[in-house]
Parts: structure tokens; C-alpha cells; sequence
């Protein structure tokens, strides 16, 4: 994958940034190596290739690496054995093996056993299917609904591509906005604001600039190359990055429907309506999004907090979107969105209806924090944990709201230069990843150690190149085997209880589906096993004392069948009393580890020391020899 993520970066820079580097490397997980060798060799195809310590650099004081010294090096490879870089003779799919594009021109259609995949290539094909299939899943990078069929096991029947609908892809300019088709991916709706804030003027840009500021934090790169803002906003996450921005601006929506034509809506008061819920019907598609340009009155914010900065869902996310009287500091109108708050993303009307009129300074921000907290209380159940801070999170990021669009207004000179302390204005600022600066410096051996001592040398992984490559086997490359089956578990769902029944019928009956295993197909000693004392089982006994125990087995054709069989055993349970979860509580009810302590023990060493002929004793002092 990180291979594969650089040679996509290359593909469309022949020259990149380290930044472009950096945001290339958002998606992808490292647990072993660690990301600074890895940017260490991919910054040699970067615009600032240089030595990672700067002007601190041992060449550039005229010495050699490591202060001067001679046995140091920084050098893991000698560039001459490798073929040097030519953007114009990469590897590119080969275009022999697309035998024809015809497929990707027409309308397909793709059926199995319980689901049926459509490609519409025509508007009028895709709000027909929308007719026949109200409650069908519209799927443009599938970083959703695969996300919620793979891990969450759901089953939606009907799923339409729209990704070749011509109306789906479209972005055009108006005088007062841009707008972009519903399945447009993210990256291209990035990649088009960044060339229009830098062709147009600051103060038509402001939710531009939002914008892009947002979707830099939003999933990684990889992830935005594919997914659409349609399908975020259908998805109606109430954690979604994007729909706070969108809600705050209000931004227009079009959509469309066989028997009702097309229709414009407003994201912002009342349009989501529950929990993954809005107000397009479900009939209906969502063509594009129209994204207004700003006025010079009119400024817009957002921030996300997150447990880490890529790469990650927000705890809280927020956006402020607020028009001032002209040339003045006065609130005209203010909008206030924020995500993680409610099962919706939400506004905050009461405190933006007391802002309206009122001077933007610390004194509103003192009763606009007493407002949010009143507004947003958020109920001590909720979803997700840290109610406190949450709670908290609320307030902070208006505040930094406030900060950020302060300095702005000082720096148009409405605002005095001393109206925020010069101590606060930071807290406006967002997050900025410093670029990479590293450096590796290791012995330099004499040369002429041979080469099968390893002493002193930088050694590669045995195992490094094939991975790399993607020469390395792994299980999942092993071909097929001629009536090879798929062992799927079928795993406790309870902590402590006794099963009281266990029917695999419903999974024995799908085709495919070739046996079930459990205890009973096992005698007792079959059924123990253990590294020393065989004190455990192979398939629980009777009763379970762990969650996700191993209870029984299905063996399926292929692996999908197979964890589909596993689903349907049915599994009944009796909950076992007490409940012990605390140390204090088993002390109460005599809940100790059996036979303990145990010992292990070969020979006697008292008998052995005492038939020694010679017995050497030694002592020693701390300090002493």
C-alpha cells in the first residue's frame, strides 16, 4: 500500500512537495517500520531533497557527516545501482490488456442470489431505478455502505453505480457560486477550489478556503480519491467533517425524481431530520451541491477536534459562518453547525439569534459560551463517552472561531490591532505538520570487511525486497486447492453464561454450507487443549467465560459463505450468576484462582549441592568487584 501510494503520487507529480508527500501517506498505516525511514527514501523524489538536519547539515559547515569525523555515513544506498528516475518511462497499466472500452460505456447490470448491481449511464435511467427502488444505495466509492456490508454484515438488495451519469459528474461557475455534481470525489472538488482561491479574491473565497482547509483532515487521501460529497451528505453522519461546514453555510442542493421533476433545498434549519435522516425523499437523487461564493462582509471557520490529526473521525467538529453590518464588527447574521453533539449535525439558533445586533467582541463570547452551553447540553448517556469534554469542546472551538475571524477583522482595520491580547491570537491558528526533518547516521565499516560480516553494517530486512516488490507469499496468494472448504467461528456473544441450545439447521440448509462443528463432535480429551496443563477448550463445553469464545465451526465452499453460515447458528444462553467484574467483588464471593501458586520443578537441588564434591560461593557488594 505505501508503495503504491508513492507511485500514485509520481503518476501525477514527476516533482512533488514535501507537503504533497506528507498528505500522499494520510491513509496508510504503519505498526512496524515507522513512517521516518519510510519518508526518509521517498523524500529523494521531492522538490526539497536535501540532508534532513538543514543548515545544521555536516556539509554545509564544510565537514564531513557526523561533526567531522570519517567513520559515519548517511548513505543506505549508492544511487549508481539504481536505474535513475524517468517520469516519461514509468510502468503505466498496459493498455493491451483492455481488450475494449465498450463495457465502460454502457449501462451493466450485475445479479447474484440476494443482490443486484446497476451502472446507469443516463439520468433518466438512474431516477427510473430510483422510482423501482425507493430504498436502493447509491454507490459512488463505496466507503460507506462496504464499510457497513463487510463489518457490519448489512444486506441492501439494490445498489446503483451513478458514476457514469454525465450530470452526476459535472461542475460548472456561476456568477454567485460553483457548482459541483453529486459524484464528483472529493480530491477533484479539492483540487478545483485550491486553483479558484488562488485566481480569485480573498473575500469571494472564504468558504472556499473552508473548504479545503476541512477536507485536508478528511479521511485520508486515498479514501477522497473516490468518495463523493453527495454521499456524504446522504449518509448524514452526525460526525461528518463536511455537513457542518455545508449546514452553517446552507449551502443549495439540487435533486431530482422521475415523477417530480428537480428541486432545489437548503442544508441548514430543519433539512436533517434524524439519525441518518433527511428531507429528500427517498425517490429522489441528489444531483449536485452549489457552494456560494462570500461576500466582503462575510466570513466562514471551521474546526475539528480529533484523537489524531489524520486520518481519524472527529469527537467534536464545528463551523461558523457570520455576515457583519458593512465596514462594521456588528453581527448581521451568524450560523453555527456543529457534528458529535446530537444524532444529527446540528445548529445553535437561539445563541446566533442572540449575537444578531451585538458587537463581536470578548464580552459576546463570554454570553455566547453560556448560551452554547445551555443549548448543547448533551445528555449523559450519549453515544460515545466524554460527555465533559465534549461539552467542553463546544465552546473551545467557538472560541477559536472567534480568535481566527478576530484577527481577520483587525487586519481589515475594523477591529483595533489590540482588540484580541496579542497571547490569544494563536489559539486561532490551525494545525500546521511541520515538514519531515530527519537524519540516519550509522558506522562506516573499512572496506575491505567481508562481505558476510554483518558487524557495523546497515543491514536490509531478509525479507524487505520481496515485500516491497510484492514478490512475498502470503496466505491469502495461495492458490485454491482442488475441494478446499472455509472454517468460519461461531463466537460467544456473552462474557459468562451456560448455551442451552445450539441449532445450526438454518446454516446447514445454504447451499455450500458442507458441516458444522462443536464440543459434541469431539470427545472430552479431543476437546482440551493447552500448552502445559490442557485446561482449556477447543469449542466451549456447556458454558462460556470470555466474550467471542469459540462455541462452533462452519465449513463453507468459500470464506464469505462461510461467515455468512456462522451468523445464522443460533446460540441460546443463561446468564451465570454472580456477575464478577471487580477485584473487590471476587473476594466477596470467593472467586480465587485455582490451585495457586503452582510450581515447576525438576530434580533437588538441596540433594544436588549437598553430593557436590566442590561447592563455589561467591558474594558481592554494591560497588564492589
Amino acid at each position: 500500500g505505501i508503495v503504491m501510494s508513492m507511485y500514485a503520487l509520481l503518476r501525477n507529480a514527476a516533482k512533488p512537495s514535501m507537503r504533497d508527500l506528507e498528505v500522499a501517506f494520510q491513509g496508510n498505516l504503519c505498526r512496524c517500520t515507522g513512517y521516518r525511514p519510510i519518508l526518509e527514501g521517498y523524500k529523494t523524489f521531492t522538490k526539497e531533497f536535501a540532508c534532513g538536519m538543514g543548515d545544521k547539515c555536516c556539509r554545509v559547515k564544510g565537514k564531513e557527516c557526523g561533526g567531522g569525523a570519517n567513520n559515519t555515513d548517511d548513505k543506505l544506498f549508492k544511487r549508481s545501482e539504481f536505474q535513475p528516475f524517468d517520469p516519461s518511462q514509468e510502468p503505466i497499466f498496459p493498455p493491451e490488456l483492455q481488450l475494449t472500452a465498450a463495457y465502460d460505456e454502457e449501462s451493466l447490470v450485475f445479479r447474484s442470489d440476494r443482490v443486484t448491481w446497476y451502472r446507469p449511464t443516463r439520468l433518466e435511467e438512474l431516477l427510473q431505478l430510483k422510482a423501482d427502488h425507493p430504498q436502493a444505495k447509491l454507490i459512488v466509492g463505496n466507503t460507506e455502505v462496504g464499510v457497513e456490508v463487510k463489518f457490519k454484515h448489512f444486506l441492501y438488495p439494490v445498489l446503483i453505480n451513478p458514476v457514469k451519469v454525465p450530470e452526476l459528474l459535472e461542475v460548472c461557475e456561476t456568477e454567485d457560486s460553483i457548482y459541483f455534481g453529486a459524484a464528483v470525489s472529493l480530491m477533484d472538488i479539492d483540487a478545483y477550489l485550491r486553483k479558484r482561491i488562488e485566481e480569485m479574491p480573498e473575500t469571494q473565497t472564504r468558504l472556499f478556503q473552508c473548504t479545503v482547509d476541512m477536507l485536508h483532515y478528511f479521511a485520508g487521501k486515498q479514501i477522497r480519491n473516490v468518495a463523493c460529497l453527495g454521499g456524504n451528505i446522504m449518509t448524514g453522519s452526525p460526525i461528518s467533517d463536511m455537513n457542518p461546514v455545508l449546514t452553517a453555510a446552507g449551502v443549495r442542493l439540487e435533486v431530482a425524481s422521475r415523477a417530480g421533476g428537480r428541486r432545489s433545498v437548503h442544508m441548514g434549519t430543519g433539512f436533517f431530520t434524524g439519525y441518518r435522516r433527511n428531507i429528500i425523499e427517498a425517490h429522489e437523487t441528489l444531483l449536485g451541491i452549489h457552494f456560494q461564493k462570500t461576500t466582503p462582509d462575510q466570513h466562514v471557520v471551521a474546526f475539528k477536534q480529533a484523537r489524531r490529526r489524520d486520518d481519524d473521525i472527529a469527537i467534536v467538529n464545528s463551523a461558523v459562518n457570520v455576515n457583519f453590518k458593512p465596514g462594521t464588527n456588528v453581527v448581521k447574521s451568524i450560523a453555527i453547525a456543529f457534528g458529535g453533539m446530537a444524532p444529527t449535525t446540528v445548529l445553535a439558533p437561539n445563541t446566533s439569534k442572540l449575537m444578531v445586533g451585538q458587537p463581536w467582541n470578548h464580552a459576546l463570547v463570554e454570553r455566547v459560551a453560556e448560551s452554547l452551553c445551555q443549548e448543547l447540553p448533551l445528555d449523559a448517556s450519549a453515544p460515545g463517552g466524554m460527555i465533559a469534554y465534549r461539552r467542553a469542546l463546544v465552546v473551545s472551538l467557538f472560541f477559536k472561531s472567534y480568535l481566527a475571524i478576530s484577527r481577520k477583522l483587525c487586519d481589515a482595520g475594523i477591529m483595533p490591532p489590540d482588540a484580541v491580547p496579542q497571547r490569544d491570537l494563536s489559539g486561532g491558528d490551525k494545525f500546521h505538520t511541520p515538514t519531515l526533518r530527519s537524519s540516519q547516521l550509522f558506522e562506516r565499516v573499512a572496506s575491505n570487511q567481508a562481505n558476510h560480516d554483518p558487524i557495523g553494517k546497515p543491514k536490509v530486512h531478509a525479507s524487505a525486497l520481496k515485500q516491497a516488490t510484492g514478490e512475498a507469499i502470503y496466505t491469502d496468494d495461495i492458490p485454491r486447492m482442488d475441494g478446499e472448504l472455509y472454517l468460519a467461528f461461531v463466537l460467544s456473544t456473552k462474557a459468562h453464561a451456560k448455551i442451552t441450545k445450539l441449532d445450526a439447521s438454518e446454516a446447514l440448509a445454504l447451499e455450500g454450507v458442507e458441516a458444522f462443528f462443536s464440543a459434541q463432535d469431539l470427545t472430552e480429551h479431543q476437546n482440551e487443549v493447552g500448552p502445559v496443563f490442557h485446561d482449556e477448550y477447543v469449542f466451549a463445553n456447556g458454558e462460556v467465560h470470555c466474550y467471542g469464545q469459540i462455541i462452533g465451526a462452519i465449513a463453507a465452499a468459500n470464506q464469505t459463505l462461510a461467515q455468512r453460515a456462522a451468523r445464522l447458528v443460533r446460540v441460546e444462553y443463561s446468564e451465570l450468576q454472580p456477575v464478577i467484574v471487580t477485584i473487590e467483588q471476587a473476594i466477596e464471593h470467593k472467586s480465587y484462582f485455582p490451585d495457586y501458586p503452582r510450581f515447576l520443578t525438576k530434580g533437588d537441588v538441596e540433594k544436588a549441592f549437598a553430593e557436590a564434591d566442590h561447592v563455589y560461593e561467591s558474594s558481592c557488594r554494591m560497588g564492589g568487584q
